[in-house]
């Protein structure tokens, strides 16, 4: 019979195509976004606290950050999907922060984990579309999450070492 872990793999496939293809479409409203990173960094933790490993979390949400225009939706997968990045980058047991604050007319957003880093001569490639290290990865998180970012004026960027791990860094501009 049919492979179901192949269906299963198209499916989500597809649906990561069909977001990657919206990415740049954004609908715009404001909204706090102190209120947005401390919904995400509780319900993180609470995913977090539902498994069996040792990982701590910590978030430190500068509370002068406020509104901002943007895609809400999207900025919570960007943000959503960084964070189960670190935690698949620590595996069982590690450590993954959350801050953000503003600088001038910037807001910086840190995702940080002490997991096994992203080898150098890859770091460059790990925003291009397809690329993925995970097995049954489609490899979209990242770009799509640069599309979203860069459609809302900003940058995203990564620095890893084996010994420290990986600190996403996203910049959005007020």
């Amino acid at each position: 019979g049919p492979d179901y872990g192949d269906i299963k793999f198209m499916c989500s496939l597809l649906n990561d195509l069909s977001s990657f293809n919206n990415s740049s479409t954004l609908h715009y409203s404001v909204f706090s976004i102190v209120r947005l990173l401390k919904n995400i960094a509780v319900s993180f933790a609470i995913s977090l606290d539902a498994g069996d490993d040792d990982i701590e979390f910590s978030s430190k949400i500068s509370p002068e950050i406020g509104d901002f225009t943007g895609d809400k939706i999207k900025l919570e997968e960007v943000l959503l999907n960084l964070l189960r990045n670190a935690r698949e980058a620590v595996g069982e047991k590690g450590r993954i922060s959350m801050t953000a604050e503003r600088q001038e007319d910037t807001i910086v957003i840190k995702c940080q984990d002490n997991g096994c880093g992203i080898p150098e001569d890859l770091i460059d490639t790990i925003f291009d579309p397809f690329v993925t290290y995970k097995e049954n990865g489609t490899g979209l998180g990242l770009s799509s999450s640069k599309q979203t970012i860069e459609a809302h004026g900003g940058t995203i960027y990564a620095q890893s070492s084996p010994e420290t791990g990986t600190v996403f860094t996203v910049t959005l501009p007020v």
